[in-house]
């Protein structure tokens, strides 16, 4: 790995990428109980809720949460402007429970911080778009935020790691918000991301 000619914050980035992938790999081979799953959440209708920072923040804090209290381990995330991705696992239990779990609580919370928010000016939009589509599925009461389905899948060899993980990462650079991954905020690409991740 030749880092000479990159910035320092991008010489470090890349050692850290560097030092991730080679831990995943080292996992992968040796460690059934530790095997990494890629999850995706995506927003009924693909709405762009996630432009707004503080829903965005409010998604960190909760990942954050299910770090300290529900044994998630996160390796790489991205938050875009109507999805999450995540390249994660547990360390003791099910991680279809605990991201199970994080779908449940947020998508009631975000709809109340959308329906709460007088500054949010696509409010009466959104909300009749969850409460349309939480109508026409039994397995919500009132109303919808994250589409069904989005189950974790297997990362079952170190290419399919190293595939999704740098398809996280590009995910900003192809939609055209940043120019470079390491310029997202809301991403592992940040050497100042705001959620931590296993190294």
């Amino acid at each position: 790995m030749d880092t000479k000619n990159l910035s320092v914050p991008l010489k470090l980035k890349t050692i850290a990428i560097f030092k991730i992938k080679a831990h995943i790999y080292f996992m992968s081979r040796n460690a059934s109980t530790d095997e990494l799953y890629f999850a995706t959440f995506t927003v009924v209708d693909w709405i762009d809720v996630l432009t707004r920072r503080e829903y965005s923040d409010f998604i960190i804090e909760n990942l954050q949460y299910c770090q300290q209290h529900k044994n998630l381990n996160v390796y790489a995330y991205v938050i875009i402007t109507n999805h999450i991705h995540l390249v994660a696992n547990v360390r003791d239990g099910s991680l279809g429970e605990v991201l199970g779990r994080f779908k449940s609580y947020t998508s009631k919370k975000l709809f109340e911080l959308i329906a709460n928010n007088a500054g949010e000016s696509r409010r009466e939009w959104m909300i009749k778009a969850f409460e349309h589509a939480g109508k026409y599925n039994p397995l919500n009461e009132n109303h919808q935020f994250w589409q069904n389905g989005n189950y974790p899948v297997l990362l079952y060899s170190p290419a399919v790691i190293d595939q999704k993980i740098d398809y996280i990462h590009e995910n900003p650079v192809k939609a055209g918000f940043v120019g470079a991954a390491h310029d997202y905020w809301y991403s592992s690409s940040n050497p100042e991301s705001p959620l931590k991740i296993i190294y």
